[in-house]
């Protein structure tokens, strides 16, 4: 019984030093909040197929394209909603998120581990993605985003 309250005790610690990425000595600024709130939302959205909200985080001018897949086609917005039926995500954990701002635009990084499905074929594993967002009338509009798989499950 004790070896399973000091293992259940680590593990909740792990989880909790896996999602503090801002210490006290570098709080997250109003702006860092805002966006890594809009990659939890969109991730939320990816993974319910809700075309409204992503489309909602999307800059006019959004374009995706993967960093590793010579095969991978670039997706402007318009593609990149149609596609969204085809992905079938079963499960997702989002392990670390990097934002730094400049004035209105923020370059984000997330490490995010996935199970997934692109029409029907297997594209679960661990990704990074790069992102630029932009600051538009006070609200933070995602831009460019590379994918890059990192391994695969």
């Amino acid at each position: 019984m004790r070896n399973i309250l000091i293992i259940s005790g680590l593990l909740l610690f792990g989880m909790l030093a896996v999602n503090v990425n801002k210490t006290a000595a570098h709080p997250w600024t109003a702006s860092e909040k805002k966006v890594v709130n809009l990659e939890r939302q969109y991730y939320k959205a990816l993974e319910a197929q809700d075309q409204e909200l992503m489309a909602s985080i999307l800059h006019e001018n959004f374009v995706i394209s993967s960093m590793k897949s010579t095969s991978y086609k670039d997706f402007d917005k318009e593609e990149f909603l149609a596609t969204m039926p085809g992905q079938v995500i079963t499960w997702q954990e989002i392990e670390h998120v990097k934002v730094n701002i400049k004035g209105n635009v923020a370059k984000s990084v997330v490490n995010i581990k996935m199970t997934k499905t692109y029409d029907g074929k297997d594209h679960s594993g661990d990704y990074e993605v790069y992102s630029i967002w932009v600051r538009e009338d006070g609200k933070w509009l995602l831009l460019n985003r590379r994918i890059k798989l990192l391994n695969q499950a």
